[in-house]
């Protein structure tokens, strides 16, 4: 029996690890590179939501509900997870970094630790390849296609967080 699996004695070196976003993309294998439970979260749930909104009357009470959700988790998002934890903007105290991190959450923007570690990648190699977000990849891309497509780990530049890896809110809401 010959290939990497005939002996127990096979080299780790024979065992490369190939990530998928490392192969190029084409025509045939484009589907791929999708993250699929992230277009599900961002295109399939808001749709269906839309669809769904024409056979079921609106009531005050959700209405005022949807308005506070969404300025809440935009709270969330733009003073927790951007302004204190990506850019350290500002410091906060325990209760405010749980509350923050809670509305954050809401959004379902992925971990603070996730969301800081590309923002500040983002900021440090603007518009070159290990920007996770790059302008250089279309503008539909930079701002809706990175979520929706695999990364690679390796392609994204490396950034310091051993501030977000110290603070317990960080750890315990992943």
């Amino acid at each position: 029996m010959a290939g990497p699996f005939a002996s127990s004695t096979a080299s780790k070196e024979s065992f490369k690890e190939v990530h998928i976003t490392d192969t190029p993309m084409t025509k045939y294998n484009w589907y791929k590179h999708i993250n699929w439970l992230n277009v599900t979260l961002i295109i399939g749930v808001p749709t269906y939501g839309c669809v769904q909104a024409f056979w079921v009357p609106l009531q005050l009470k959700t209405a005022i509900w949807a308005i506070l959700y969404y300025f809440a988790t935009g709270l969330g998002v733009t003073a927790g997870y951007h302004r204190l934890w990506a850019h350290t903007s500002y410091s906060a105290t325990l209760p405010l970094r749980i509350f923050l991190a809670g509305l954050g959450g809401g959004a379902v923007e992925g971990s603070i630790r996730w969301w800081a570690r590309d923002h500040r990648a983002h900021h440090r190699y603007t518009d070159t390849d290990k920007d996770p977000y790059s302008v250089q990849k279309g503008l539909l891309y930079s701002h809706f296609g990175w979520m929706i497509m695999k990364q690679s780990p390796k392609r994204i530049g490396r950034t310091d967080i051993s501030d977000l890896n110290e603070d317990l809110v960080v750890i315990l809401a992943a």
